[in-house]
C-alpha cells in the first residue's frame, strides 16, 4: 500500500538504543523506573499539569480513572457518553460494571452534545464521559456547567488529543480526569501506553496505587487494585520520541491544513468543524460522505490506487449488543455509517496528500 492510513513515528534507533543502554545497566525493569519519572515529568511539563500518571494503556487509563473516582462503585450506575468513538470508550465502562446511557452527538463538531441529554438521563448518572473526538476539543463549558447542575463527575476519554489546545492551553486540563493512549499509531506514542491527568491530587494518589495492585507504602493491599504500570522499554521509547515532537507537531498540522485546502470545496465531502477555540493537532483525517454506499465505493477505489482508509467510527457503539443499546442516536448512527478516515501520519508529505486528495476527487467522480 502506498499510503497507510497510519505508519508509526519512528524516533532516531541511537536515540532509543542509549536509554535501553541505561536500563540494561540499571536492571530496573518496571515498577516506576527512572525513565518512567522522567517522561511522567517531562509529559507533566509539556501539558503544563500537576497530577499526570503513566500506565500500561489508553483502555487501562479509562479503567483507573473510573475506579479512583469511584465511578464503578456509585449508586448511580449510569454513565452518559458518546457513541462516536472508539470501542474502548464504552468497553471500558461495561468492563467495570457501569451501564454507558448513550447521548447523540453534534452533527458537526461529532462530540457528544449534552443538551441532548434528557433530565432523567441526567438524574440516573453518575457522570459524563466525553470525547475529544478526531482531537477535537468538547464544548467543554457546557459539560461542566450540566455537570454542576447534576453533581456528575466529568471524565475525557482524550486518546486522540495530544497536542490539541483549547483557548491556548492543552485540553487536558479538563474534567476531573483526563486520559490518552499512548498506542504506537498515535501523534505521541510509547509504543504501547497510556496517560491519565487528574484534577485533583487525592484522585491520582488513589490511582498510583490502583494501578499496582492497591498497595499502601507497606506493601499492603490498601484496596483492590489492578496492574496498569507502564515498563521501562515502552517509558524508553517515550523519551526517545518526545525529542520529536517540535517536528512531529508542526508535520500533521501543515499535513492537516493541506487536507483542508484541497477538500474544503469538494462536492460531497463534509470536514470536522473544529472547536472555534481550538488548534487541530493533525491526529486524524476524516471526511464524511453522502451515503454509505458512496462511502463502499470510494473506499474501494481508494484501496486501488495505493490508498488505505479505515471507518472509523463503525458502527455507532449505541448499536452494538454488548455495550447495552441504551439511548437514542441517529446522528451518531448516521454519521458512523459515511464517515472514512485518510491517511494521516508523520511521514506523510504534502505531495502524497495532494495525490491522495486527487485520488478521492476521481473517487467520488466515479461513485457519483
Amino acid at each position: 500500500m502506498k499510503y497507510p492510513i497510519v505508519k508509526p513515528f519512528l524516533p532516531v534507533l541511537n536515540d532509543y538504543t542509549a536509554h535501553i543502554e541505561t536500563i540494561f545497566a540499571r536492571c530496573w525493569l518496571t515498577n516506576n523506573g527512572p525513565c518512567l519519572q522522567q517522561l511522567e515529568q517531562q509529559l507533566a511539563e509539556y501539558f503544563n499539569v500537576e497530577h499526570l500518571l503513566l500506565v500500561a494503556n489508553g483502555t487501562l487509563a479509562l479503567q483507573v480513572a473510573f475506579a479512583a473516582l469511584n465511578i464503578d462503585t456509585h449508586k448511580k450506575n449510569n454513565v452518559l457518553t458518546t457513541p462516536f468513538s472508539f470501542a474502548a470508550t464504552a468497553s471500558s465502562l461495561c468492563f467495570a460494571g457501569i451501564t454507558p446511557e448513550f447521548i447523540d452527538i453534534d452533527p458537526n463538531t461529532y462530540n457528544i452534545d449534552i443538551t441532548k441529554a434528557s433530565t432523567m438521563q441526567l438524574n440516573q448518572a453518575s457522570a459524563i464521559v466525553g470525547v475529544h473526538v478526531f482531537g477535537n476539543p468538547c464544548d467543554v463549558n457546557a459539560i461542566e456547567q450540566v455537570a454542576k447542575q447534576h453533581n456528575l463527575k466529568v471524565i475525557y476519554d482524550a486518546a486522540h488529543a495530544f497536542a490539541s489546545n483549547l483557548n491556548g492551553e492543552s485540553v487536558l486540563r479538563y474534567g476531573d480526569a483526563a486520559t490518552l493512549s499512548l498506542h504506537a499509531t498515535k501523534l505521541f506514542h510509547s509504543v504501547e501506553g497510556g496517560a491519565i491527568i487528574f484534577k485533583h491530587k487525592a484522585d491520582y494518589l488513589k490511582a498510583k496505587q490502583l494501578i499496582n495492585f492497591g498497595f499502601d507504602a507497606q506493601q499492603h493491599p490498601e484496596f483492590v487494585g489492578i496492574n496498569a504500570k507502564m515498563s521501562e522499554m515502552h517509558a524508553a521509547m517515550g523519551l526517545s520520541v518526545f525529542k520529536g515532537l517540535p517536528h512531529i507537531t508542526a508535520q500533521r498540522r501543515a499535513l492537516a491544513a493541506r487536507y483542508a485546502e484541497r477538500l474544503a470545496a469538494i462536492a460531497g465531502v463534509q470536514l470536522q468543524q473544529w472547536h472555534d477555540s481550538g488548534e487541530n493537532n493533525g491526529a486524524y483525517m476524516p471526511v464524511l460522505l453522502n451515503s454509505e454506499a458512496v462511502l463502499v465505493q470510494v473506499q474501494k477505489a481508494l484501496t486501488e490506487c495505493g490508498v488505505q482508509t479505515r471507518r472509523y467510527f463503525y458502527p455507532s457503539l449505541s448499536l452494538v449488543p454488548a455495550y447495552g443499546m441504551q439511548g437514542s442516536t441517529p446522528i451518531a448512527n448516521n454519521i458512523s455509517e459515511r464517515i472514512l478516515c485518510l491517511p494521516m501520519y508523520t511521514d506523510l508529505t504534502l505531495g502524497g496528500v495532494d495525490e491522495i486528495c486527487e485520488c478521492l476527487i476521481t473517487a467520488l467522480k466515479q461513485a457519483s
